[in-house]
């Protein structure tokens, strides 16, 4: 009886072990996929595919806010935060143009910046990070989050590579203020322009 009872609690270890296994080899595989374009962050209830990586302050990170919109604030420090999204398919010859409008709310202590990477494998820090665009919202913007007051981006890159990550960096900008600053993005999408 009791060798019984130990077979069966050794059994349901491997069985769970197994399982376990399984489920991470499956979160691999599922965060490997790479999406075609044209590509659109639906962010209907939360951010998706998408990877937040803190490099500093965890306590401010990038959250779902609404429906196509992602939303950070800033600690008054040197934050370093990171949204970055699930690989595209940006092979072909022709143009790929990454569109976004950018609000933020009550100071200028923070701002974004538009990265890629052909080499990221889940480690932020480990990649090649490409920058874009830095200071992508002007001093001169309006504060506020009304639909007015969001300012379109866009650009335009050559590149012919079967696996791209985009990234969204949040960091310092300016001299921190009492006031923290929020920064919304929303209607992230990535298009092949022929």
């Amino acid at each position: 009886m009791i060798i019984n009872n130990e077979m069966n609690r050794r059994l349901k270890i491997r069985c769970g072990l197994l399982v376990v296994c399984f489920l991470v080899m499956a979160s691999v595989a599922i965060a490997q996929e790479v999406k075609s374009l044209p590509y659109l962050a639906d962010w209907t209830t939360d951010l998706e595919d998408w990877h937040v990586a803190d490099r500093q302050y965890t306590s401010k990170t990038w959250m779902w806010k609404a429906a196509s919109t992602a939303t950070i604030t800033d600690s008054k420090k040197e934050n370093d935060d990171w949204l970055i999204s699930p690989a595209l398919d940006c092979s072909g010859k022709a143009p790929k143009k990454i569109t976004f409008k950018a609000a933020w709310n009550k100071a200028q202590s923070s701002n974004i910046a538009l990265y890629y990477s052909l080499n990221y494998e889940g480690d932020q820090a480990a990649a090649e990070w490409v920058l874009v665009e830095e200071k992508i919202i002007p001093d001169s913007q309006p504060y506020g989050f009304k639909t007015d007051v969001f300012m379109p981006f866009s650009a335009k890159l050559k590149m012919d590579a079967p696996k791209v990550h985009f990234a969204i960096r949040y960091v310092k900008h300016n001299q921190s203020e009492e006031v923290q600053n929020e920064i919304r993005i929303k209607h992230f999408k990535v298009t092949s322009k022929k």
